[in-house]
């Protein structure tokens, strides 16, 4: 008959909690690690024969369960190949497996696809050579695991390798469908959430990823971390967590295959000694696990809690009286193992959905201790009640999410019959263009009518920018009074097929600044000074990179056809070609004021164009300065060769360089994209390898790209060089305020985290907010402007805001008194404009050190 439960005073309440837990649908409870802890081997009696009551009596499993006996322990720690903690996984994962329930184990049994992807990552041998190298081989490994575990792949391929007219229709296959489909699948995995919390847990091992394939090259058989036993295990551990909580979900779309509902138990009698340490560190990484908050799953399986109940026995002898004391009895002791009546208790309100109370260790863990002498009730309760209680999936529920969709998607349809069209949308002044809403926006500050440039869950800044100006509006027309309009028109929404490292345009920053700055002004005039005409803001979004440009052009003129109060264009945000052309296409009386523009090209190529930042010749005479104070005798300059701005600086950068006698080195390329690299990104390694040379031996770096490309820059430099082990080298750049003003930056692209390089950049004011201030002192010289015009009993036109900006404007407000500028009538460049260099601090969140560029504090 094999080991039984013991029967013990109050077993029979803690073996009924326990079935009914093993039992009960997994929603947001989180299952409780049960550990029992004695010295007189009661514990590991229990575990053992718990394992009889999970299976019936055909021996198939009542619910999935995996046993780590002594022979498992064994196999894991004397076989020298595989690691211990990986024989383990491995070990549970196949008796999940063989232990489903036929009602809910379906045609391929337990599909666990996240946790053989971990697996194949540590199977495989990618080698010491550059890691694009690495990436290649381990996308190929990747790729022909997942066509062994796709029904249909192999045996097609065996029909393509056969003998015979399929065997020359085989290349054709290839070039057609295996290249493609690799290739797809590589890309998938570097970019689904499915993956997303894999590079955050390497990266908390001081190893920077910006990717799944970073991360993974770090774990294979001859990576860094590979003998890394705890990361490994809690690696595997989430990957199996996560494919139990999809397999615990009810499919909608999956009717073959009825879902569990109930946790997955996991049996583990020996953890303390020698031999179950891998079993204890499975017990402490579930438990860790348990209690953090899994922030980069998908949000469907954040929601429930992870379906894993742990049974486990420690032989670390319980203190003397532990059931017997008064204190125990109480239950009031909270270091002390429960009895096994306390730990039912715990249970039931655990099912009756209160919390667990606190363990004897840690959140989430019941320590529990047998004693007491045997009783003849409990041993008849345990001869009745033999089994877990069998739950079935009801057949028809497998069916209820087609039924579901049917039925909305038949009222959907109805719904468009019945309802006319409305004769005035909502959204009219905006549409969507390439992925993104781009245009006006104009619309009132209605629920049912805001039309955002972005998703609720994306880019919530740009979301509540709008939402403030049109509050601001809504105040400036109730107010009565005659107003004047400024367009805000920049790029806010980055590249929406995702090809570019670009997190968010700056343009968004520096609307910031200008709402808050109209903020600020529009209290002043409508409560305290009658002589200033109130503002408006129109938000006008040009797209990534200004693709969208002419069409919302066309349409910002047409609106300041109909509408006499629009008098300015502010913004802009970005120095190129598509720039001048979109300023040029304006109407010739819009003034344009732009916020932290630097083209020297902008004002000489657009007639009604003004700045409020120094130019690139400015910036690039700053970095050069700053070479000469290093003592630094060589540089390196990094550009992209298709980026008007960034040749533009380059060449700025060249002459300040050679007029003070500083030896350029051949230049590097980095472009945008990496989809427009053809080979560029492949030399990143050789270009951090050069950088760390470099810096080595009197030499400096200086980046003239656009910002969004840094990071990868630095991930290279920092995975080369090494971070702690010699001296930072040096690295100027002239654009990296979003990626230090940015509130929603990723972890990966944070500057602080690569101290492998001593980061100076160059601001335009003294803290982490440059293109907020830019973009708050684009909106002070329009307001400006149109004070010394303003007449309101004749309110000015754009053309006569234009003519008083031609004429100079001297700007000095409420606004910011701080910042007070002059923009000349010749240059249309404001003079006398400080710069300044930052260094970024490798602290979390701490603020960069910044001081003048002429060495004034």
């Amino acid at each position: 008959m094999g080991v039984d439960l013991p029967p013990l005073d109050g077993v029979h309440r803690l073996t009924g909690a326990l079935d009914a837990l093993a039992s009960s649908p997994v929603d947001r409870r989180k299952p409780p690690v049960v550990v029992f802890e004695d010295g007189s081997g009661l514990g590991t009696r229990y575990v053992n024969a718990y394992r009889k009551r999970l299976r019936g009596q055909d021996g198939k499993g009542i619910v999935p369960h995996a046993v780590v006996g002594r022979d498992i322990l064994d196999h894991a720690v004397d076989d020298p190949e595989p690691e211990p903690d990986v024989v383990l996984m491995d070990k549970i994962a196949e008796q999940f497996d063989s232990t489903m329930p036929p009602l809910t184990r379906g045609d391929a049994g337990l599909p666990l696809p996240t946790y053989w992807v971990c697996r194949t990552v540590l199977d495989t041998d990618v080698g010491v050579g550059l890691p694009h190298q690495q990436r290649k081989i381990l996308v190929r490994a990747l790729y022909e695991e997942w066509q062994e575990r796709t029904p249909g792949l192999p045996q097609l391929r065996e029909l393509v390798n056969a003998d015979g007219v399929m065997q020359k229709l085989g290349i054709f296959f290839i070039l057609l469908v295996a290249l493609p489909t690799q290739w797809f699948y590589g890309w998938w995995l570097n970019r689904t959430k499915r993956f997303r919390w894999f590079a955050q847990q390497v990266g908390r091992a001081n190893v920077p990823a910006l990717g799944f394939f970073d991360a993974a090259v770090h774990l294979g058989v001859q990576g860094a971390l590979r003998h890394n036993a705890a990361l490994r295990q809690s690696l595997l551990l989430e990957a199996l967590a996560m494919d139990l909580t999809r397999a615990t979900g009810r499919g909608l779309f999956n009717p073959r295959r009825r879902r569990r509902i109930w946790p997955f138990t996991v049996l583990l009698p020996h953890t303390g000694d020698t031999e179950g340490a891998p079993a204890q560190r499975l017990l402490d990484a579930f438990l860790a696990l348990r209690t953090r908050e899994r922030d980069t799953w998908p949000r469907r399986l954040r929601r429930r809690a992870v379906p894993m109940l742990f049974i486990a026995a420690s032989p670390v002898p319980a203190p003397d009286g532990v059931a017997d004391s008064q204190d125990a009895a109480d239950g009031d002791s909270e270091g002390s193992a429960r009895s096994a009546q306390q730990g039912a208790n715990a249970l039931q309100e655990l099912l009756a959905g209160k919390a667990l109370p606190p363990g004897t260790e840690r959140d989430g863990q019941l320590t529990v201790a047998l004693g007491g002498p045997a009783r003849a009730a409990v041993r008849d309760w345990l001869e009745r009640y033999m089994a877990v209680p069998v739950r079935r999936v009801s057949g028809w529920s497998a069916y209820a999410g087609w039924l579901t969709t049917m039925v909305l998607l038949g009222a959907l349809i109805s719904l468009g019959f019945v309802l006319k069209p409305d004769p005035d949308p909502p959204c009219r002044d905006s549409w969507t263009a390439a992925g993104v809403r781009v245009g006006v926006d104009t619309e009132k500050p209605r629920a049912q009518d805001a039309c955002y440039f972005t998703r609720s869950a994306d880019q919530k800044l740009l979301r509540d920018l709008q939402d403030r100006v049109r509050r601001q509006n809504a105040a400036v027309e109730r107010h009565g009074s005659p107003y004047a309009t400024v367009v805000f028109l920049a790029p806010l929404t980055a590249d929406p097929k995702g090809g570019s490292g670009q997190l968010t345009p700056p343009g968004v920053l520096q609307l910031r600044g200008a709402v808050q700055a109209m903020e600020r002004y529009n209290e002043q005039a409508l409560e305290f000074d009658s002589t200033k005409p109130g503002l408006r803001m129109l938000v006008a979004n040009v797209g990534y990179a200004y693709r969208q440009a002419p069409t919302v052009v066309k349409r910002v003129n047409e609106l300041a056809a109909d509408d006499p109060t629009i008098t300015a264009v502010i913004g802009i945000a970005q120095s190129r070609d598509e720039s001048v052309k979109a300023i040029n296409q304006l109407s010739a009386d819009l003034p344009v004021i732009g916020a932290s523009v630097t083209g020297d090209f902008m004002t000489t190529e657009a007639p009604h164009y003004f700045q409020t930042q120094p130019t690139s010749r400015h910036m690039a005479r700053a970095l050069a300065r700053r070479v000469v104070e290093l003592r630094r005798v060589k540089a390196l300059v990094i550009y992209d060769d298709r980026d008007r701005y960034s040749t533009n600086l380059k060449k700025d950068l060249d002459e300040e360089l050679r007029t003070r006698h500083v030896t350029l080195q051949p230049p590097a390329i980095i472009r945008d994209s990496p989809r427009e690299q053809f080979g560029v990104q492949d030399r990143l390694d050789e270009l951090a390898a050069r950088i760390c040379t470099l810096g080595r031996t009197d030499g400096i770096t200086l980046y003239a790209a656009r910002g969004n490309a840094l990071p990868r820059v630095l991930n290279a430099v920092q995975g080369r060089c090494g971070a702690g082990e010699v001296r930072e080298f040096p690295f100027l750049t002239a654009d990296a305020n979003v990626l230090i003003e940015y509130p929603e930056l990723r972890k990966s692209a944070s500057l602080e985290t690569f101290t492998a390089v001593d980061l100076t950049y160059v601001a335009f004011s003294t803290d982490r907010h440059s293109d907020r201030d830019s973009g708050r002192d684009a909106f002070r010289a329009a307001a400006a402007a149109i004070g010394r015009v303003w007449n309101p009993e004749n309110p000015p036109r754009a053309s006569n805001v234009l003519q008083q900006l031609l004429s100079g404007i001297e700007v000095q407000d409420n606004i910011d008194n701080r910042r007070p500028f002059t923009i000349p009538p010749d240059t249309r460049v404001p003079a006398g404009r400080p710069l300044y260099l930052c260094t970024v601090r490798h602290v979390i969140h701490a603020a960069p050190s910044c001081r003048k560029v002429n060495g004034e504090p």
